[in-house]
């Protein structure tokens, strides 16, 4: 059994939605503490907030202070092995100077998203921004190219896609389900209707969850514009994530009544609004930073047997498989997406075969014990007396 120091580049942001179902794995069989920087406000990200002891210093994303917090953190590492979340400054920065000071120790990192880039703006702004600017800013562009160098001296890699996996090398690691949280079949789960009744959800017709934050790449728009086509009429969307966000606003005025808003949900309560619903739409647009990601909420959906509706982008295709794990819709085609609902409310047995074999599946490549299997074998290859310090 180990201790793993794992280090998040930002506890207020969405980033542990990575990293606490990989800590969730390894805690069935070692200990496991979580470390990280506060950027953006003084709380754990809502979802996850209660699930573990967070070590956390409040700083500033000003480079020079960040530099500092990062030191501070390290120091409080007390694991045998150092696990980065994320090649940037925030975390892999901690976590290299935990591996090395006050004595050698394995690191490992994980990377699931591109970092390079960032996320739906122009080239002239990029320049403008992370060439030319903000200099200041700890978690700039600029930054983290600079660090990548140093990403060779980890003692292993995790990457969530193969797109990743030719950038960074490494063993590819989805996004952990814990099929035991995850399980379909639990009794509690039987009553659709008093499941809806909790969540406050329309009791009579089929509904599509959208979950977490409401990006550009993630399409939101395009289910949007789906569920607006005649074929879809019977459907509703339930949105869950932060409230009265201008994303979420914006489909709630497109759809009216037919779409409900019921904030952030707990990480913890997630399989039961899962059970509640007919379908999730996971449709991911193509552009680089997509290409590179494997939404958490697919696989949780997965996990769930619950029909998915995605895309090509990425390793939607591999994951998904040619329809027998859910369907595959154009990226930026509502008729698409749109056919894709109307099977799925129509054919209720089809549906059930493609969920059950997407929860297979997930069994097989995605399960929270596949997780640690990996992660245990790649550190067993860790030879760290070998390596000479930085």
């Amino acid at each position: 059994m180990a201790r793993f120091s794992l280090f998040v580049a930002d506890l207020s942001r969405n980033a542990l939605a990575r990293v606490v179902p990989v800590a969730l794995a390894l805690r069935e069989r070692h200990e496991v503490e979580i470390l990280g920087l506060f950027l953006a406000d003084d709380e754990v990200y809502g979802p996850y907030a209660d699930l573990f002891e967070y070590r956390a210093i409040r700083t500033s994303p000003n480079v020079t202070t960040l530099l500092a917090s990062s030191r501070q953190l390290a120091v409080r590492a007390t694991g045998d092995v150092m696990y980065a979340f994320k090649p940037v400054l925030s975390s892999f920065g901690p976590a290299l100077y935990a591996s090395r000071v006050p004595r050698r120790r394995p690191l490992l990192l994980d990377v699931d998203d591109d970092e390079w880039g960032t996320m739906g703006t122009t080239w002239a702004e990029k320049l403008r921004r992370d060439v030319l600017g903000g200099w200041r800013h700890g978690t700039a562009v600029k930054y983290t190219r600079a660090l990548h160098p140093l990403t060779w001296l980890a003692d292993g890699t995790t990457v969530v896609s193969r797109k990743l996996q030719h950038r960074y090398g490494g063993t590819l690691l989805r996004h952990p389900a814990d099929l035991v949280a995850f399980d379909p079949t639990r009794p509690e789960f039987a009553d659709v209707a008093a499941l809806r009744r909790r969540f406050d959800l329309p009791a009579d017709r089929p509904l599509a969850l959208f979950a977490g934050v409401a990006r550009a790449h993630k399409g939101l728009d395009v289910v949007a514009e789906a569920l607006l086509r005649p074929e879809c009429a019977g459907w509703d969307l339930i949105l869950a994530g932060s409230p009265r966000t201008p994303e979420f606003d914006r489909v709630q005025q497109r759809l009216g009544d037919r779409c409900r808003q019921i904030g952030r949900v707990p990480f913890a309560e997630m399989p039961a609004l899962l059970a509640a619903v007919d379908a999730v739409p996971v449709v991911q647009q193509p552009v680089a930073f997509a290409e590179s990601q494997v939404p958490t909420k697919l696989i949780d959906a997965m996990a769930m047997a619950k029909p998915v509706v995605g895309t090509r982008v990425g390793d939607g295709a591999e994951i998904i498989g040619r329809g027998e794990r859910g369907w595959l819709a154009e990226p930026q085609s509502a008729a698409s997406v749109a056919a894709a609902f109307a099977e799925i409310a129509a054919n209720v047995g089809e549906a059930r075969t493609r969920g059950a074999a997407a929860r297979a599946w997930v069994r097989a490549e995605a399960s929270a014990t596949v997780a640690r299997i990996r992660i245990e074998a790649l550190l067993a290859d860790v030879d760290a007396p070998a390596r000479s310090p930085i």
